[in-house]
């Protein structure tokens, strides 16, 4: 385990691309880049990533993407899709040391969903990044055995610092995030204002979150405006607590 530190402070991203396909109706990953950039972020969790597919110009979007801002990658393929691979993705200023993809145990939906989790190396310190993408047509049941399982997962990395990022289709009232916030800090929960992420073109809920173990402190939240996608893209500077 490396060594820790006091002095951390964390820039993160969470953001459902849409296959890179904006409100305009063109996959354009330029503009989702330059977002990016302009959000000055160190760690991002990106949902509804494709690799290859037919209907998305047959684009690699991770390694695009992460040499367009400069970052490392990860992709965690959760299903085929038109030719190609589609799941989650995540890129990173800070190197990667250990990646894996877990797959949910799905009982009801027809589409597979993912748990892809990194562990990056930050000033030495060793921090969990996990991101996810929740299937909004869940029943209660299954909801609440993913989070099951990102508990799980969560706890066989004993004590490294943990952040989760991700689409989970559910508002800030609904059971399953209110499971969520029993271990973790829901970081849009410290704003005075509501962080509404969907729909981008007029927002009006929250369904796209960044969560961290109980060891960080939430600094800020930002929404930041855009068209590139049909959801807005959720910014929350957390630093980690002296440990």
């Amino acid at each position: 385990m490396g060594k820790k530190t006091n002095n951390i402070t964390i820039r993160v991203m969470t953001y459902n691309i849409h296959h890179g396909e904006g409100i305009d109706g063109h996959i354009n990953l330029d503009r989702i880049a330059t977002l990016i950039h302009s959000a000055n972020v160190d760690l991002i969790g990106l949902q509804e990533v494709d690799r290859h597919a037919d209907r998305s110009q047959n684009l690699d979007m991770i390694k695009t993407l992460a040499y367009l801002t400069n970052t490392h990658w990860a992709f965690g393929k959760n299903l085929e899709l038109q030719n190609g691979d589609y799941g989650n993705g995540i890129l990173t200023r800070f190197p990667i040391l250990d990646q894996k993809n877990l797959y949910y145990k799905m009982v009801r939906s027809s589409e597979q969903r993912g748990l892809l989790q990194v562990i990056i190396n930050v000033n030495n310190q060793e921090i969990v990044f996990m991101n996810t993408h929740i299937d909004h047509r869940l029943d209660s049941t299954e909801s609440l055995a993913n989070v099951d399982q990102i508990r799980a997962t969560a706890n066989s990395y004993e004590d490294k610092p943990i952040i989760i990022s991700g689409d989970f289709n559910h508002t800030p009232e609904n059971q399953m995030i209110k499971e969520v916030e029993l271990d973790f800090i829901n970081a849009s929960s410290t704003n005075s204002q509501p962080a509404l992420t969907y729909h981008s073109t007029n927002p009006k809920t929250q369904i796209d979150y960044v969560f961290t173990s109980k060891d960080w402190t939430i600094q800020s939240i930002e929404v930041p405006y855009s068209l590139a996608s049909d959801h807005l893209p959720l910014v929350a500077e957390i630093s980690l607590d002296k440990m």
